[in-house]
């Protein structure tokens, strides 16, 4: 039978009730006497006391522990929070020949998210291409190309403005939420490794910073092969670029277990057969009638779009009518609705990972 923690009215009533029986004559009480005055204030660290165990014992679960307490579990099995990376990329200077910039000069977006020069440079033409990294870890740091980034304090003899080289500004991604890394220290409780299993894979593929979603489809090729692909949802677009798939993949290959500090990955036999997925986005437009018709209900439903393509939009996967529908009728506000397209299922191949699309909404009357 479970403990149920009681509140505060029912230890001072327990207590009241324990030391009337003991030291009064007739079960009489006096209200509001000096001993009232001690039951109530050790009435109430008793109370403190049960909040602190109730804290405690959810720190002894990964479904329910706090940030701190989840670090401390997921370590345990050698799963550490990722943290994040650094935007980097490069920009194109104007400036005087033989003038120098050095290295950890600080420039500016229009926004103000701040980078440093990796290494001084010296103007031997009116430009010059130099390297940056973001201050800070994060998606907000990537920049495309083309755009300005300003000098933080001028540099005598060089243009303020920069402009970011091809290529843009990009690898940075966010540290991992709570909900993310909980789900991951859960995978590894349900799913032990087991020395290059289907689910190994998928494991591997999100211990990578900025992976949010993975597949493995064994023997996709024939026995001995197996295909992996991912995305990365917090990115835009949330296809990986050819550079992400070859971080990933080597990381597949080998990679250092922070709980035991060797080299684990896939079977050696294994990597000949490993077949990174090059995913492609397989765009589903929706167009939406729906009662009633307002700000609320169509904002809402874009929403609940946005998680059916997380939770069923795979490679491989389908995503069917009733799925959509369930979708949108969970919309905050929804009375009724119909969707005119898609008209059908949506099937994608294991190259293909539903992608939300154009949400065109009206009112159905």
């Amino acid at each position: 039978m479970p403990f149920t923690k009681p509140t505060l009215a029912q230890i001072l009533a327990r207590m009241k009730t324990d030391l009337q029986g003991r030291i009064t004559e007739a079960g009489t009480w006096l209200k509001n006497s000096l001993m009232e005055i001690f039951l109530t204030t050790v009435s109430g660290s008793h109370y403190l006391m049960y909040d602190f165990l109730d804290w405690c014992k959810n720190q002894l679960f990964v479904t329910t522990a706090e940030s701190e307490y989840l670090e401390i579990q997921g370590a345990e099995y050698g799963i550490l929070r990722n943290y994040g990376a650094k935007a980097t990329g490069s920009v194109t200077m104007t400036g005087a020949i033989g003038t120098v910039v050095p290295a950890g000069t600080k420039l500016q977006s229009a926004l103000g998210e701040l980078y440093s020069t990796t290494a001084a440079g010296t103007f031997a033409s009116g430009t010059m291409v130099v390297a940056v990294t973001a201050d800070q870890v994060g998606s907000d740091y990537n920049q495309l190309a083309a755009a300005t980034l300003s000098f933080v304090s001028p540099v005598a003899g060089v243009n303020t403005d920069t402009t970011i080289a091809t290529g843009g500004i990009t690898g940075g991604t966010d540290i991992e939420d709570d909900d993310d890394y909980r789900e991951r220290i859960l995978t590894r409780k349900k799913e032990p490794p087991h020395g290059g299993t289907e689910s190994d894979y998928v494991t591997w593929c999100k211990e990578v910073a900025g992976v949010t979603r993975a597949w493995s489809f064994p023997q996709l090729y024939g026995p001995g092969t197996i295909g992996v692909a991912f995305v990365r949802d917090n990115d835009t677009p949330i296809i990986p670029t050819p550079a992400d798939i070859a971080t990933v993949q080597a990381y597949i290959v080998g990679h250092v277990d922070p709980a035991t500090g060797k080299t684990v990955g896939c079977p050696v036999t294994a990597e000949p057969g490993l077949i990174m997925i090059d995913v492609e986005p397989l765009t589903i437009d929706f167009n939406i009638k729906t009662y009633p018709f307002n700000t609320t209900v169509t904002a809402s439903m874009q929403t609940k779009l946005e998680e059916l393509m997380v939770t069923y939009g795979g490679p491989g996967d389908e995503i069917t009518i009733s799925q959509m529908y369930e979708a949108i009728t969970a919309a905050t506000g929804e009375i009724k609705s119909e969707i005119v397209s898609p008209a059908a299922d949506v099937v994608a191949n294991y190259k293909q990972v539903p992608t939300l699309g154009t949400v065109t909404i009206s009112e159905l009357v």
